[in-house]
């Protein structure tokens, strides 16, 4: 795996023989399928979280205080018994689920040509995390999005 970091570099050379497979444009309706299933997961987590998530770890709180019981600590095994009885693990689980399914829909989305230069800019918009530095994302990821600002903006083609 690579960093995005190397983008700069590839903008840098846009002369290189195509180091991935000029990519057709994928139609519009494909992009706006494939959004609306990111968008849905997306939307569908935050909702869990604020129904289920959110509660059973205010009630986690109350319970053993902010800074849950570790393995090996006094309260340990009741902790653990309150995790399983209270359904928080079940909770847990479903999140993790849940943020796989938004994952997947964001990685078919960054996989996918963009048809147009808004889609182009929401993949870049996602190359970065939310404090600023450069998420890491497979190679492939990275040579689609060159593909799409060399096949989407003036005077690059």
């Amino acid at each position: 795996m690579r960093a995005l970091a190397i983008l700069p570099a590839m903008i840098a050379m846009p002369n290189v023989a195509s180091a991935a497979p000029l990519m057709v444009c994928a139609p519009t309706d494909a992009w706006d399928a494939a959004m609306a299933r990111y968008c849905t997961s997306k939307a569908d987590l935050a909702t869990y979280e604020r129904s289920y998530y959110e509660p059973n770890l205010e009630a986690q709180r109350a319970k053993f205080g902010e800074d849950h019981p570790v393995k090996g600590e006094a309260r340990w095994l009741e902790y653990r018994e309150w995790r399983a009885v209270s359904g928080f693990d079940a909770v847990v689980k479903q999140c993790d689920i849940m943020a796989e399914a938004e994952g997947d829909a964001q990685v078919a989305l960054l996989r996918m040509p963009a048809p147009h230069l808004t889609a182009l800019r929401w993949k870049l918009e996602q190359t970065f995390e939310l404090d600023g530095e450069i998420a890491l994302w497979v190679e492939d990821i990275a040579l689609t999005i060159r593909s799409d600002f060399l096949r989407l903006l003036p005077g690059e083609a």
